[in-house]
């Protein structure tokens, strides 16, 4: 039973008010997949003054073409957030003028560039081909929202395409994870464990010798669209009961700090989903705390279970300190 659809003309507002706050809603989980706490209704906001400037709140009234009390109570909810900052003028105590913070600016700088490509291609497929009168093109937006809801659609486009690895493989993928997390100077991502840790991260005849030993798990690939490089790689293994590991999630340095880690781990996690994974285990060496940390806005806590760093085994590098172990993070999925 359906009595808004039932009753197109009379309730009409209601119908689009209801499709609004279905697509609003899908932008929010999707934006929060990228890690970005905006709430899709605050983003006009929020490109006003990106594209604009500071301006008054009578000023941001108008350009939006909403009440004053419906913009105030906006601003409230964004200062909590840290994106806007509010000032009052020294010669008139009424008038406010609202800025970006810096973090705001941060904020919809990743914004457009991890959420609003995939949005707009999502909501493209959605309108694309309508014909007939509102009513008609309404009642088809619905239908392809429910078979496929504008965030999976969003998720699907924005998540890199991964391939399982083949044997010819392997060198790009040795070199690609030796850059990555033992790189030094100019050739280091952010997350290098050249600080603490000598040598190589793997080798070919190691990297061989685990794929030969583990069949059951998969090694998969995320290659640059332009030129079929190598971008990112990640390993998973199923440990039963659902759970599966997640290790080797490496990045091209060069293309690290634009998001990418984030795409290739959401990508990861939805291939576990999708084989009814329902929760992730990794492990990290105790003292890389900005990755802890980074997996830790992901979703990832700590369980408090430790394993022993393998030293003497000089396939996994050289230590440099004596006090490496390493620590066991999960995720579960709703």
């Amino acid at each position: 039973m359906d009595v808004v659809s039932e009753r197109p003309l009379l309730f009409l507002g209601s119908r689009l008010k209801r499709l609004a706050e279905q697509m609003q809603n899908d932008v929010t989980l999707f934006s929060q997949r990228a890690g970005i706490a905006i709430l899709p209704g605050q983003y006009p906001l929020l490109v006003t003054l990106g594209d604009h400037g500071p301006q008054t709140v009578g000023e941001l009234a108008r350009a939006m073409r909403m009440s004053q009390p419906a913009i105030t109570q906006n601003l409230r909810k964004l200062v909590t957030t840290g994106y806007i900052e509010i000032s009052h003028d020294d010669a008139d105590k009424r008038t406010r003028t609202v800025s970006l913070t810096p973090a705001g600016e941060a904020a919809l700088a990743l914004s457009e560039r991890m959420v609003w490509p995939s949005v707009k291609a999502a909501v493209s497929e959605v309108i694309d081909g309508l014909s007939g009168s509102l009513l008609d093109q309404l009642s088809t937006i619905e239908k392809r929202l429910s078979d496929q809801p504008l965030n999976s659609r969003a998720a699907a486009i924005a998540a890199p395409k991964l391939v399982v690895a083949r044997d010819t493989d392997v060198p790009a993928i040795v070199a690609l994870m030796n850059a990555a997390y033992r790189g030094t100077d100019a050739d280091a991502g952010w997350n290098t464990e050249a600080g603490y840790i000598d040598g190589t991260r793997t080798s070919e005849p190691f990297l061989r010798q685990e794929i030969s030993e583990k069949p059951h798990a998969t090694l998969l690939l995320w290659r640059h669209d332009a030129d079929d490089r190598l971008k990112g790689c990640v390993w998973l293994e199923p440990l039963g009961d659902n759970r599966w590991y997640l290790g080797s999630l490496t990045v091209d340095p060069l293309a690290q700090n634009g998001g990418s880690g984030r795409r290739l781990l959401a990508a990861a996690e939805h291939w576990v989903r999708e084989r009814q994974g329902t929760e992730v285990r990794m492990s990290v060496v105790n003292v890389r705390d900005g990755l802890l940390a980074w997996y830790a806005r992901r979703g990832y806590a700590l369980t408090g279970e430790t394993a022993p760093f393998p030293y003497g085994d000089d396939r996994f590098g050289i230590p440099r300190r004596d006090d490496l172990h390493f620590v066991i993070l999960n995720k579960r999925f709703a």
